[in-house]
């Protein structure tokens, strides 16, 4: 079987790589993509005990990811159970812990994703005994979902989301798709489209238009820091890029705000790149224009003349959004699926994104009908577009209220979930 061979060949890849493990992890380590105090919980070998009891394990790759399971997880809790956290990035590491104070429980511990080396994984699950796995999104290890399945481990595949791209390379291995998306108990995609992806990949029992994200907001600065910001801003007109990627949203960011000032010479553009450390090619832009740069990580506070403000942090995208009037989602004009609409639905923005929502297709076509957000297909359209809402201040308002509208009829998501989730449990 072509399937079983593809296992077997990244068994052996996994063995084959082992002694450069060490190697590797330094590297990580000095680029600072491990925290080198942490190492055991990659390699399956945790400091901790597992509690008596139940335990859900539930895997998330990045803080969004993780940010938008707190209702599910809430939920779950009251079933008497603890709850193993696993994500892979540092960041997610060091905001792991203002997440667990949210939720407001003890029964969660955190650790590192086990990197899907054979016996690592085989360690990790002999440790924690988990009685029901959750992967979020498109967390996809052959190794960790086949042990888990040998362990007779309910599997679960929440939000499911596949790329055209992604799906395209695992039609190239459709008997070894079909191999592994045939151990999972339960598949939730975000939508129809997904859906049809994972059937026809070898997926069962599936079910959609589940999204976890229609109910978490995005996170907002302290109190404190929000009133200064507020106070900052004075009654100036705020226009926000939110969650902007590579040259071609740095660039309409800029422009735009060239371009927004003919209506409005006392216009804010608020950027807020998608990669905080990725903000030369963003200063380089404004220099060019002469235009009058603060950066939040730098402290630098926003003056009256302040032009452009580049928020450069992570966790306060809730607050932006909040005191934004017009709000550009990033990732859709990069082609990169963009970034999630219902934050800023929820912050009450009137909503401008690019061509390419395919990440969140049903949320789109939810706002676009009912007129309650705006879709360019390039950077001219998108000029268009801002000047015609700085020009008309009620339609920003009547946007910014029908989306929000929208957004929060729509039935609680978890409550749904943890329905589905109930024979698994």
């Amino acid at each position: 079987m072509l399937a079983i061979l593809l296992v077997k060949i990244y068994f052996i890849i996994w063995l084959v790589l082992t002694p450069f493990l060490p190697l590797i992890f330094i590297i990580r380590i000095i680029k600072g993509k491990e925290k080198y105090n942490r190492i055991n919980e990659r390699i399956g070998f945790p400091k901790i005990q597992k509690p008596d009891g139940n335990l859900i394990w539930i895997n998330a790759a990045s803080i969004g990811e993780l940010r938008s399971t707190i209702p599910l997880i809430k939920g779950l809790l009251k079933n008497n159970i603890t709850i193993l956290i696993t994500t892979v990035t540092v960041t997610s590491a060091i905001h792991i812990k203002s997440i667990i104070e949210d939720i407001g429980n003890k029964n969660i511990i955190h650790q590192f994703s086990p990197i899907d080396h054979p016996l690592f994984i085989k360690k990790f699950l002999a440790h924690w005994k988990p009685n029901l796995l959750i992967l979020i999104e498109s967390e996809i290890w052959p190794h960790i979902i086949l042990e888990s399945y040998k362990k007779n481990i309910s599997l679960i595949l929440l939000q499911g989301r596949m790329s055209e791209k992604s799906y395209k390379k695992w039609l190239f291995f459709k008997p070894l798709s079909k191999y592994l998306y045939n151990r999972f108990s339960l598949i939730v995609s975000q939508d129809v489209i997904n859906e049809k992806r994972y059937k026809v990949l070898g997926g069962r029992n599936i079910i959609s238009d589940i999204n976890l994200k229609n109910a978490v907001a995005a996170n907002h600065m302290n109190q404190k820091d929000q009133q200064e910001m507020i106070l900052q801003i004075s009654k100036r007109q705020i226009l926000l890029f939110a969650s902007i990627h590579d040259n071609i949203e740095d660039q309409a960011a800029i422009i735009a705000h060239i371009q927004a000032k003919n209506y409005n010479k006392n216009i804010l553009t608020i950027i807020v790149p998608r990669h905080p450390k990725k903000i030369k090619n963003l200063i380089a832009l404004a220099n060019i224009h002469n235009l009058k740069t603060r950066i939040r990580s730098y402290n630098q506070a926003i003056d009256y003349n302040t032009e452009i403000y580049i928020a450069d942090t992570i966790g306060e995208l809730g607050t932006f959004m909040q005191i934004a009037d017009i709000c550009f989602v990033g990732g859709s004009l990069s082609n990169k699926g963009g970034h999630n609409l219902i934050e800023p639905a929820i912050e009450k923005c009137a909503i401008i994104y690019g061509p390419d929502v395919s990440n969140h297709k049903n949320t789109s076509d939810m706002l676009l009908k009912g007129a309650a957000a705006i879709q360019v297909q390039n950077i001219d359209e998108l000029n268009i577009e801002i000047g015609n809402l700085i020009l008309n201040k009620e339609k920003i308002t009547k946007m910014a209220s029908d989306a929000y509208k929208i957004i929060t009829n729509i039935p609680s998501p978890s409550s749904i979930l943890l329905n589905k989730l109930k024979p698994y449990l």
